[in-house]
């Protein structure tokens, strides 16, 4: 079973739910935790046990460039959707970095003339220990290119058929969230009590909605806020799965990087909330849950 753990804005505690859920799954079971936020990854630093490298794969898109075969026509400029080819007059120019690597230019090129090469855009490192196996995939500083790392990472948490796969996806209803929900069997919104998040993890569920995935909503930092994103969920649609409470031992260990595995409220919490997840698979007929 692939869950996806997303959010609206940043910063409600996808990677507190990501990485304490995967830590109690796997007492139990096979976990991959897969970090998708490829921009800030830091899934990684709160399993400091599980340090052993297993392996380490750089990710490339490719590029084209230009050969002396170009006769200036413009072809690859007018089906480039991403504004990397210009053609001005008949002097044609790739701007590599806003490159997606979709190759449509080079089936374009009437002569020929552009020879894909490959450019490093990021990183995909997966861990092994005592806990679940980690999956980080880290874009490189100043690349746009994320889907593409995100794509990457995925692919290595699936192939190490775990029986649970836990992705912490980026914040957002973008791209790179869209790209790291996408094909997962249940999706959970994480939302906190503020105005802010309430709209935000709205965007997100109804992205999540057109792409066919159960959803469930978890509220953190529950008790501190003037908003009500359980009201939220019921109007959208979505089945409150849990609640964690804001405790200010949980918020030293988040803001240290540490998991807080041995505090049985927020264990009691995290079975509820996994039952919960079970359930709403089930629900939708989703033969990962059986």
């Amino acid at each position: 079973m692939t869950i996806a753990i997303a959010s609206g804005k940043g910063g409600t505690g996808k990677t507190t739910l990501a990485v304490h859920l995967a830590s109690l799954l796997a007492h139990t079971a096979s976990v991959t935790l897969v970090d998708l936020d490829v921009e800030a990854p830091d899934d990684a630093a709160y399993f400091p046990e599980d340090s052993t490298l297993a392996s380490e794969k750089p990710v490339h898109v490719m590029v084209p460039e230009l050969t002396d075969a170009c006769t200036g026509c413009g072809a690859c400029a007018a089906v480039c959707h991403f504004g990397a080819i210009v053609a001005i007059k008949g002097s044609v120019g790739v701007n590599p970095d806003l490159c997606k690597g979709c190759g449509r230019c080079v089936s374009a090129c009437p002569a020929g003339a552009l020879v894909e090469k490959p450019v490093r855009i990021g990183m995909v490192t997966a861990r092994s220990g005592s806990g679940p196996h980690l999956v980080e995939g880290r874009l490189d500083v100043g690349d746009i290119r994320s889907t593409v790392v995100i794509d990457a990472a995925k692919k290595t948490a699936r192939d190490t058929n775990s029986q649970y796969i836990i992705r912490d996806c980026p914040p957002g209803a973008t791209c790179p969230s869209v790209k790291a929900v996408h094909g997962a069997d249940v999706c959970v919104l994480v939302a906190e009590p503020t105005l802010f998040s309430v709209h935000d993890v709205t965007a997100a569920a109804r992205f999540v909605a057109d792409l066919g995935i159960p959803a469930g909503l978890v509220v953190n930092k529950a008790g501190e806020g003037s908003a009500d994103p359980v009201a939220a969920a019921a109007e959208l649609g979505l089945i409150h799965l849990g609640s964690i409470p804001w405790t200010e031992s949980m918020a030293r260990a988040g803001a240290a990087g540490r998991r807080v595995d041995d505090d049985p409220a927020l264990k009691g919490t995290l079975d509820h909330i996994m039952q919960g997840i079970l359930r709403l698979a089930a629900s939708q007929g989703n033969e990962a849950a059986s």
